[in-house]
């Protein structure tokens, strides 16, 4: 074999590659790159939130009306409606502890159920943050009032915000949880997640692992 064979396989080689350099260049012969778009975060805040497992999902308009976090608000009657502390005497809304997990719970004086199960919630309680979680249980019985319902709190020994509630709030509340969430011996309850999703449990007495469990779902 030459000296000129010998070297012609090589330029051939060159002529290959330089063709398929042009092949994957651009118009100005410059390679391109494809640009990858940054993924969307966040959820918008008219987004309906889920409810988290370990209860079942409330009916009716019960999403809350922004994003997690401190800058959510719950929006639904029976939250931003007045209630009054029998303990201080302070007027408060539920919709005051957006941000919280909060364990809403109705009640009756006279309702041995209802007694037991509170008696479980204290017991969770104290297994729980005290800075993230909020316990409210309201008195659906007409004929109660704040002072008899001042004494119940007292004489059992019941941590939480108690108060009675009002004809407004015990109707919002049936409009979106039904007739039976007015029944105390039926132990209703509702629990409402950091971000505002609200759950309304199974009807039936809830165990201090059971409440304990919801809350840290809902973000305690």
């Amino acid at each position: 074999m030459t000296d000129r064979h010998r070297y012609a396989a090589p330029s051939a080689l060159a002529v290959i590659a330089l063709i398929a350099v042009a092949a994957c260049s651009g118009p100005s012969g410059a390679t391109s790159v494809a640009t990858r778009q940054p993924a969307a975060t966040g959820v918008s805040p008219s987004a309906p939130a889920s409810s988290p497992a370990g209860g079942v999902a409330s009916p009716g308009p019960t999403s809350p009306a922004a994003s997690a976090g401190p800058g959510v608000v719950l929006a639904q009657a029976w939250a931003t409606a007045p209630l009054v502390d029998v303990s201080t005497g302070e007027t408060f809304r539920i919709a005051d502890h957006a941000g919280k997990v909060i364990i809403l719970e109705t009640m009756a004086i006279w309702c041995g159920n209802c007694r037991a199960q509170q008696g479980d919630v204290q017991a969770a309680l104290a297994r729980l943050p005290a800075d993230k979680v909020v316990y409210v249980v309201l008195d659906t019985d007409r004929s109660e009032d704040d002072a008899s319902l001042a004494t119940y709190k007292t004489r059992n020994g019941f941590d939480g915000r108690y108060a009675v509630a009002g004809n407004d709030v015990a109707r919002a509340l049936a409009s979106d949880f039904g007739d039976q969430f007015l029944n105390p011996p039926s132990t209703p309850m509702l629990v409402i997640g950091t971000d505002g999703a609200v759950t309304r449990t199974d009807f039936g007495h809830k165990s201090t692992d059971d409440i304990v469990a919801l809350a840290e779902a809902h973000g305690a």
